[in-house]
């Protein structure tokens, strides 16, 4: 593992994984631990993949709801993994959209939350806490997926459950 890596490469194929799969279990909602609580986060309309190994895009998927796709499911019936995806967060009334994804989960293109605020230095304000709030949601997706992917009831029932959510419909 290299410095530029601190975290083996698969991780952040998974976490991808189990935030999509877990946004459409629980119908976007992640009750996070405090002091983050209830967000509601989902695949936004962009979803790349990627062979196992590899570190490129090989199939993007974007438009209305891509992760509903059957093409979606294909790529991952066909042993792609995700390389990255829209995130769109709601948390209260603010919403945030970024690109989360290649081997160290990299931050692109996020977008804040209009600010109330036309004083400039109240809007440095307001940007630096809404900039605190995104890291602090993220930090609690990033602890919600530690803490299910290290729990006693990974194996017996959450990739089980991932699995089949994984399969392509039968037609």
């Amino acid at each position: 593992m290299s410095d530029s890596t601190p975290f083996p490469p698969h991780l952040a194929a998974e976490f991808l994984l189990w935030f999509w799969w877990r946004s459409e279990r629980d119908a976007t909602v992640f009750d996070l631990p405090a002091p983050v609580g209830r967000v509601e986060a989902w695949v936004d309309d962009r979803l790349s993949f990627r062979p196992p190994g590899g570190d490129r895009a090989t199939a993007v998927l974007t438009g209305e709801n891509p992760s509903a796709t059957l093409e979606a499911r294909a790529a991952l019936a066909g042993g792609k993994v995700l390389h990255d995806v829209r995130v769109h967060l709601k948390r209260d009334d603010r919403e945030y959209t970024l690109q989360l994804g290649g081997t160290t989960l990299d931050v692109r293109g996020l977008k804040l939350p209009k600010l109330p605020t036309e004083n400039a230095e109240e809007a440095l304000l307001d940007r630096l806490d809404r900039y605190g709030e995104f890291h602090l949601v993220l930090q609690g997706l990033f602890a919600a997926f530690a803490a299910e992917r290290t729990g006693p009831a990974w194996k017996q029932e959450a990739v089980p459950s991932l699995a089949a959510w994984a399969r392509p419909p039968a037609s």
